[in-house]
């Protein structure tokens, strides 16, 4: 589904008294890598004495309040027991709070972390639409120099070259520029090259590994994921799991019983199933899981995927510096995670049979 459109293109806003309990802080507009529990403290302590902040701002689509900027004062407000807070409201949807939030404390307020600016070039980057600005707008956007957009455009994308294929023009539309300057010829040539072009010794190599995954295998992808090939209610599955587990990304399948409750040890939960099988929309997909990671956890946070529906999951889950424990009992699922691990140049090792 094409995202709303911008409801107001102005700078147009005004100051209000909103209810926190109004205020959503789930939709993917959080900034920062983490939320700093010493500033909540601090910002509470200080309001406590009577200090006066800033507004925070919010976007208002007709229904619902989406806060852009301001995590730490509304934690702060809610710390001392307030239930309103001041806010800069502009009329816009959630996408226009994400947009503003990426560029947040650029110049002003907490400084960000190096963290903090890849989560919101990376953001960008993963949309089905602002992926296709040039790097020069993202890096405006984002408040980051345009090499570093470059830079993880390519660890994202490592097949393809958007910086240099696609430019947003003044108009606000978005052209492919890669065939410009060439003939029609040189572009049939090109496009043949491309069809004939065989896959690399590093996915071939993979493939060939990845072909030896069995039920029960352990590996591990990177430092921080780990992908078990069985069932989830597996005792050995269940001996990888931390003590916390601040997400459980389940998506049932026909064949098996979707989870009867939620484990008492997990803090928040996406249960996410479709008729649509193999045709399932995955970018859809990926910025649902985007959106419900981005508001429900903060950096070095431990997710468990029950069944992997998608296998460049395990990259999107890494992006937003989380670590994942997957069972997926379905090998060849598990091969396909593999390969498109491995196909960013990402280490895999299998640690257990």
């Amino acid at each position: 589904m094409p995202p709303k459109k911008s409801l107001s293109n102005s700078n147009e806003f005004s100051n209000q008294s909103v209810e926190i309990a109004k205020i959503r802080m789930d939709g993917g507009t959080q900034p920062r890598a983490k939320l700093f529990e010493e500033v909540v403290d601090d910002y509470a302590q200080d309001m406590k004495q009577g200090a006066t902040f800033p507004p925070v701002i919010v976007y208002f689509d007709g229904e619902e309040y989406w806060l852009a900027d301001g995590f730490h004062r509304v934690r702060a407000k809610e710390a001392v027991g307030e239930t309103v807070v001041t806010a800069e409201v502009h009329l816009g949807t959630q996408r226009d709070a994400v947009l503003y939030a990426v560029g947040a404390n650029a110049a002003h307020g907490l400084r960000r972390t190096n963290a903090d600016k890849r989560r919101a070039v990376i953001r960008l980057l993963r949309d089905f639409e602002w992926r296709k600005w040039s790097d020069r707008e993202i890096a405006r956007r984002c408040g980051v120099d345009h090499k570093t957009v470059g830079s993880l455009r390519k660890d994202i994308y490592p097949t393809e070259d958007q910086s240099k294929e696609f430019r947003k023009g003044a108009d606000g539309r978005i052209t492919n520029v890669s065939n410009i300057g060439k003939s029609t010829q040189a572009i049939t040539e090109s496009n043949k090259r491309q069809r004939r072009k065989k896959p690399t010794d590093t996915l071939n190599t993979i493939a060939e590994q990845s072909q030896k995954v069995q039920i029960d295998d352990i590996w591990r992808l990177g430092k921080s994921h780990l992908l078990f090939c069985g069932d989830s209610g597996s005792a050995k599955f269940q001996k990888l799991l931390p003590i916390e587990i601040s997400l459980l990304l389940f998506f049932p399948r026909k064949d098996k019983p979707w989870l009867p409750e939620k484990p008492t040890n997990v803090q928040n939960t996406l249960l996410f199933h479709t008729s649509y099988g193999e045709d399932l929309h995955l970018e859809t997909l990926r910025g649902i899981i985007e959106n419900c990671l981005s508001g429900t956890t903060d950096a070095n946070d431990p997710i468990v995927m029950i069944n992997l529906i998608d296998p460049s999951l395990f990259i999107l889950i890494d992006e937003l510096e989380c670590s994942c424990f997957c069972a997926e009992p379905d090998p060849q699922r598990c091969t396909d995670a593999l390969t498109v691990w491995t196909a960013i140049n990402q280490t895999v090792k299998k640690i257990s049979t």
